[in-house]
């Protein structure tokens, strides 16, 4: 069976649960650690027991490293344009972790070196593999809620200083706004669950949390191409546990989280049906399912398969946080034409 070898360029929080699934996988190896600290790295690796993994602090070093055929990039969003390019044109796949690309411009120029160098590529929307969206797919696969008239998903997590990420996720360069750092999450479950492009976004923001460099509650009105209709919402100043709100309205039933009201599919149904399973309902990323995600990665690579969550799909997700940014900055409606003229 042929093994990938994987390099992991940036030694955080989340760079320890993809060591971890890649590890797990049987198809894939980490084989390289990339961190600005040598002695970060090297803990890291004892922690984790990756004893024939090669250490280094140079990215362009590990990337001509023939034992890496595929990079992981856990660093901060506002690296991941030159890194994924330089990744790209060494000929290595890519997983990227979210924010893919903190501007338009960045995003085209990522995409471009993806498809010239024929790469694969998976974008960490790792919610995709949460049971609960994956019950919510074959409830829409089985036409269930019929056709959705209205969808309305929310993050809210309050990010502030129990978190590591807290030193960069304030800064506006580095994280680029609520919608890029976290909420993009939620962005890209209402793509998912409608299943049709955003044509147009009206948004409102504002502050409560100082240190922030950007607003940190943004809602906004969303339009799809198809008539159907949205909201979508994030917030790091709540004060309450995690929250991933979804809520899905069919012309025959309707999904609130993990409860579903659908009477022709539960014949004689005459209140929620409660689903019991594992919910989005964590910030930890020790709670998201990296496993599931790391095996597609692995099964796309392998098999030469584009993913259903490259970053040409990331993308889409990521223009609408763009536009969502836009209007609540410029007060004004943002149609998506008018952010695929930048990025595309």
């Amino acid at each position: 069976m042929e093994t990938i070898g994987v390099g992991i360029h940036g030694i955080g929080w989340v760079a320890g649960e993809h060591i971890k699934a890649f590890e797990k996988c049987p198809q894939t190896k980490v084989t390289a650690l990339c961190s600005r600290s040598h002695e970060n790295a090297a803990n890291k690796a004892r922690e984790l027991g990756l004893t024939d993994a090669r250490i280094y602090t140079d990215y362009a070093e590990m990337l001509r490293d023939p034992a890496v055929s595929a990079v992981s990039l856990c660093t901060q969003p506002n690296q991941h344009p030159a890194e994924t390019i330089q990744a790209a044109q060494a000929g290595k796949h890519l997983l990227i972790e979210k924010a893919a690309s903190n501007d338009p411009a960045s995003l085209k120029a990522m995409c471009e070196a993806v498809k010239s160098a024929g790469v694969k590529t998976v974008v960490g929307f790792v919610l995709r593999w949460n049971p609960q969206f994956q019950w919510i797919n074959k409830m829409l696969d089985a036409d269930a809620l019929g056709s959705l008239s209205y969808a309305e998903v929310d993050y809210w997590h309050n990010i502030g200083a129990q978190y590591a990420q807290y030193r960069w996720n304030v800064k506006k360069e580095i994280a680029g706004s609520a919608f890029l750092s976290a909420g993009c999450h939620a962005v890209d479950a209402l793509r998912q669950f409608v299943r049709d492009e955003v044509v147009e976004v009206s948004a409102y923001s504002n502050k409560g949390n100082p240190d922030y460099e950007y607003d940190t509650n943004v809602v906004a009105i969303v339009k799809f191409a198809g008539g159907t209709i949205g909201k979508v919402s994030t917030s790091f100043d709540i004060v309450a546990p995690y929250q991933f709100n979804v809520d899905l309205l069919g012309t025959k039933g309707t999904i609130r989280d993990n409860r579903l009201y659908a009477p022709e599919f539960f014949v004689g149904a005459t209140d929620w049906v409660t689903v019991p399973t594992i919910r989005p309902d964590s910030g930890d990323v020790a709670h998201h399912p990296f496993d599931g995600q790391i095996t597609h990665f692995a099964e796309c690579v392998l098999n030469n398969i584009e993913s259903f969550v490259n970053l040409e799909d990331a993308a889409r997700t990521h223009e609408v946080c763009y536009a969502i940014d836009r209007s609540a900055a410029q007060n004004r409606p943002v149609a998506l034409d008018e952010i695929y003229a930048e990025s595309r």
